[in-house]
């Protein structure tokens, strides 16, 4: 296992290579550096099975600096690690296409989670804030049984303003499919576009009853 960590500190990356060595002490190659320049030149040099870096390592771009290394070496499972990762900061992490972001101060439990995720192919990326907001949508209308699960989702965005575009990242769809799901909404309400689709969901959702 080839891994590449960047960071500014020296614990940090001894630390890092601490959990590493628990999931794979016999097979594991470590490069390590402190700048940017630095993590270039490796990348641009060899192969890596997993990129450690934190946002701190970065240059003034900032997470431009990430989209460009994500378009040059696009098939590197890179794991973002950032000092407190706010909403803003994880949804703008999720645009680079990382395959997992966590915070610096996670446990070395969540740490070996993360890591082994991304190395076994998978990621370790939170929810976005609009597909924690989906998982109660059901049942939030006024017409039960007349949408699908699936439809009753997009209809909760398009109540949101989302385009399809916007749409099918959330839920991890074609826009092909959002296209067909809208146009069975528009069929289904009796409605001729999303502006009506819009007003009629926001005016037919229930209101959350008071504990």
């Amino acid at each position: 296992m080839f891994v590449l960590i960047a960071d500014r500190h020296d614990l940090f990356r001894q630390g890092v290579v601490t959990i590493l060595k628990e999931l794979n002490s016999s097979d594991l190659n470590v490069r390590e550096t402190d700048s940017f320049p630095k993590l270039l030149e490796f990348l641009n040099r060899e192969s890596f099975d997993l990129v450690v870096t934190s946002l701190n390592i970065l240059q003034e771009e900032g997470l431009l600096s990430l989209k460009n290394i994500r378009i040059q070496h696009p098939d590197i499972p890179i794991l973002v690690v950032a000092d407190n990762p706010t909403v803003k900061t994880t949804e703008e992490l999720r645009s680079c296409d990382v395959n997992g972001i966590i915070g610096k101060s996670a446990s070395k439990g969540q740490y070996i989670n993360a890591m082994n995720s991304i190395l076994l192919g998978g990621s370790h990326l939170p929810p976005s804030p609009s597909k924690r907001r989906l998982e109660n949508t059901a049942g939030k209308f006024f017409f039960p049984g007349t949408l699908t699960r699936r439809q009753e989702e997009v209809l909760f965005l398009i109540s949101e303003g989302k385009s399809n575009k916007d749409i099918a990242a959330d839920l991890r769809l074609s826009e092909g499919t959002i296209k067909v799901h809208v146009t069975a909404i528009f069929k289904a309400l009796n409605v001729k576009n999303r502006t009506q689709a819009m007003l009629f969901a926001q005016k037919n959702k229930q209101e959350t009853p008071h504990s």
